[in-house]
């Protein structure tokens, strides 16, 4: 690998090690593509290893760190349940509903487009 290469020879001239500013300018690549090559090199790692910082975490698997999603049921039927709801409010109610929860404004701001309520009556 050419990437390598540089680096033990810069390495070797200099002491130091190479800057991916200069492997840039050497290589006539972009940065991106460098530091994407540095990135493969590295070794994979199983998602069953083990991980922690003292023998009594050392049983906490990378693969019980990855969320689930165990909840996405219950999640479906309930946007589905107030989906359901609001289609059933007047068109008022299913206008303040939406202008206050979904488009996040405020109280004194849904007030104002409905002309429901004045905005000094309400308190944010």
């Amino acid at each position: 690998m050419k990437i390598s290469k540089l680096e033990e020879e810069h390495l070797r001239k200099t002491g130091e090690n190479i800057t991916l500013k200069e492997l840039e300018d050497k290589l006539k690549i972009d940065k991106e593509e460098i530091a994407l090559a540095l990135e493969a090199r590295n070794p994979v790692e199983s998602i069953y290893k083990e991980e922690g910082k003292s023998e009594s975490e050392k049983n906490i698997k990378l693969i019980n760190k990855i969320p689930t999603n165990e909840n996405e049921e219950n999640e479906i039927v309930n946007k589905l349940t107030i989906n359901e709801l609001i289609e059933n409010l007047k068109s008022q109610e299913r206008q303040i509903i939406i202008l206050r929860f979904y488009k996040n404004k405020t109280q004194s701001e849904v007030g104002k487009l409905l002309r429901y309520i004045t905005s000094t009556s309400i308190k944010d």
